[in-house]
């Protein structure tokens, strides 16, 4: 870390998006606890004044979360999106500044559930892929995901290398290009081994989007039931008034 003591940006300033951006590199990780205000201080001869106010920036800001007694830890802010818009999760975490990864839990054919019937308009006993995925940002679980992919339009799909974008997926490997998504979101109280996953407790609150992904000629080539953390996403929307 580099104080300027002569430029003309302010040395809080200078010192909060140094932390932050280390913060959004994944540099300093979630948990991680950082130096007391008089280290800070003694390193690059600035005021605890100074000091004082990147941090507490910072903290309002959801970056960080001091905890009495113990001091300043690092807290990822929550990440911001626009239900305006559709973003796939990849491009989400990129716009943010975040390092995009993701677990494949597992990829199966079997009879589509009745969710997945209704959304996709299949009879009873039609063969999908299940795919389960956990998503991740700078290494913190963000979302844990169930999609059901039709196979006779993305036959041995379950074959395919699916930690990336599934859109993608669809479109280079099958020549499907998704067109529409729609999504409604509910909050859903989660437990045992899907909270586990997400890194949260028992009886939790999450947001449960469910979607369509649909193509141009108006068929459903998948769908989804999603669980985000609402203690990581701030879901956000906004629109004229008539």
């Amino acid at each position: 870390m580099i104080i300027d003591q002569q430029s003309k940006i302010p040395l809080y300033y200078q010192l909060k998006e140094d932390i932050k951006q280390k913060i959004l590199r994944g540099d300093l990780k979630e948990g991680d606890l950082l130096p007391s205000e008089r280290e800070f201080s003694e390193r690059y001869d600035i005021s605890s004044t100074t000091i004082r106010r990147a941090l507490n920036d910072l903290v309002h800001e959801n970056f960080l979360e001091r905890k009495a007694g113990k001091g300043t830890f690092v807290r990822m802010g929550k990440v911001k999106r626009d239900l305006r818009k559709v973003l796939g999760f990849t491009q989400n975490m990129t716009e943010m500044g975040l390092t995009p990864s993701t677990k494949v839990l597992s990829k199966k054919v079997v009879p589509a559930n009745a969710f997945a019937r209704d959304r996709l308009g299949l009879k009873k006993g039609t063969k999908i892929v299940r795919l389960n995925r956990l998503r991740l940002a700078n290494d913190t679980p963000m979302m844990l995901e169930t999609r059901y992919i039709r196979i006779d339009l993305c036959p041995g799909i379950q074959n395919q290398e699916l930690t990336s974008s599934l859109w993608k997926v669809f479109e280079h490997i099958y020549g499907y290009k998704p067109y529409r998504h729609s999504q409604n979101l509910r909050i859903a109280k989660i437990s045992g081994g899907s909270a586990s996953l997400l890194g949260l407790k028992d009886d939790s609150l999450v947001f449960l989007i469910k979607g369509v992904t649909y193509l141009e000629n108006g068929k459903a080539i998948e769908c989804e039931e999603s669980l985000y953390r609402s203690d990581k996403y701030d879901l956000a929307f906004e629109g004229i008034i008539e």
